[in-house]
């Protein structure tokens, strides 16, 4: 799997996988994401941002390392 607008670890790989969210969901939503905010910090991880955007009628939830370049996508989700 590859992102076009940026890089994307094994994890994200992973959920993106178990989630059914394809590669081009995630690259819309790095170029027309409507929110983003700061993600929890976790333990051990890297401080990240979470940029939320818009893919067939679905919110999505796209977690990058903050300040990566190109953008580093470490997770993704659905919004429930």
């Amino acid at each position: 799997m590859a992102v076009m607008l940026g890089q994307i670890t094994g994890h994200a790989q992973e959920r993106m996988l178990e989630r059914g969210v394809p590669d081009e969901a995630v690259d819309e939503v790095l170029a027309n994401y409507h929110t983003s905010r700061p993600a929890g910090p976790r333990e051990g991880a890297r401080p990240a941002v979470i940029y939320v955007g818009t893919w067939n009628n679905r919110n999505l939830r796209v977690y990058v390392v903050r300040d990566s370049n190109p953008p580093l996508v470490t997770s993704v989700a659905w919004e429930v």
